[in-house]
């Protein structure tokens, strides 16, 4: 483990202007603290304010980060004599003379000075802040408007209604009312919009996926799970259920500790007991062998 003082030290390299660093540590472990720190340091050493920029995940992040250093530079203003001196000394390293004390005690007024204070945002709205400067060269609307969680549920709720309808338009018959079935015998309907939302959420991957067809998509998945390309569902499962296939000695083994435990553990040791007493009737119970 690293002690206090070793952490505290690279907590100073990490505050230093001229230093690109990257901070890593658990949580309430002094990240945001340094982050300040550093901010504060930037400034001091003449940054001007307003070229500084600060980027968060969050906006509870970027409100934390603004707040405590409002805080900083207020208390700044007031602080006696030697207490400010030792504050200093802590955050630069070395002993403050009267043009740097002068310099950190009018800080907070050139922040206020500054339109909008230090730029301090989520990294989504720096982005968007660049999207709507150069909309042109990114290939978007000059006027588009990003979406919020609520109009992002309502988008995709009309999607899913909008996919059911067209089903039931196209018939039975419809390549799409045949996928929905497919669907429908693994999701329910309640279940069915949080599934369009995870595939929205995943798109890229999922165009990816299916980018050279479902015949290419198997070819990978049959890779990546090491199996034959000719690999059909009832091939796999008379293998599956093949004698020998897997570890009889512990099944049985299983089987005979849950027969004695509760009532549930019992129904399973009895699927499991008739599992490995007859191999023959195994694929007939196979989704009730995969439940226990």
């Amino acid at each position: 483990m690293i002690g206090a003082t070793e952490a505290h030290a690279a907590q100073r390299r990490a505050i230093a202007p001229g230093v690109s660093a990257w901070v890593s540590a658990s949580a309430g472990t002094g990240k945001t603290k340094v982050l300040t720190d550093r901010l504060l340091g930037l400034m001091l050493e003449g940054s001007d304010p307003a070229r500084v920029l600060c980027l968060t995940f969050t906006r509870a992040a970027a409100a934390e980060m603004a707040n405590r250093l409002n805080e900083r530079l207020a208390q700044w203003m007031t602080l006696p004599h030697d207490a400010f001196v030792e504050e200093l000394h802590e955050l630069t390293g070395r002993d403050p003379d009267d043009a740097m004390m002068l310099q950190a005690r009018q800080l907070f007024a050139r922040v206020l000075d500054t339109p909008g204070g230090v730029k301090i945002a989520t990294i989504h709205a720096f982005c968007q802040a660049l999207l709507r400067r150069f909309p042109l060269e990114a290939d978007v609307s000059p006027e588009f408007v990003v979406l919020d969680e609520r109009g992002a549920a309502e988008a995709l709720l009309e999607a899913a209604e909008s996919v059911i309808v067209a089903a039931r338009v196209a018939g039975d018959r419809g390549e799409l009312a045949e996928a929905l079935a497919v669907v429908a015998g693994h999701v329910g309907e309640e279940r069915f919009g949080m599934l369009m939302a995870a595939l929205a959420g995943q798109r890229g991957k999922l165009r990816r996926a299916v980018e050279g067809g479902h015949a290419a998509l198997r070819d990978r998945l049959c890779a990546a799970l090491a199996l034959p390309a000719e690999a059909t569902s009832e091939r796999l499962a008379a293998a599956f259920c093949a004698e020998d296939a897997g570890d009889e000695i512990a099944l049985r083994a299983a089987a005979a500790a849950l027969l004695a435990g509760s009532v549930t553990d019992r129904k399973r040791g009895a699927t499991l007991a008739a599992w490995c007493a007859d191999p023959q009737q195994r694929q007939r119970m196979l989704e009730i062998y995969a439940e226990a």
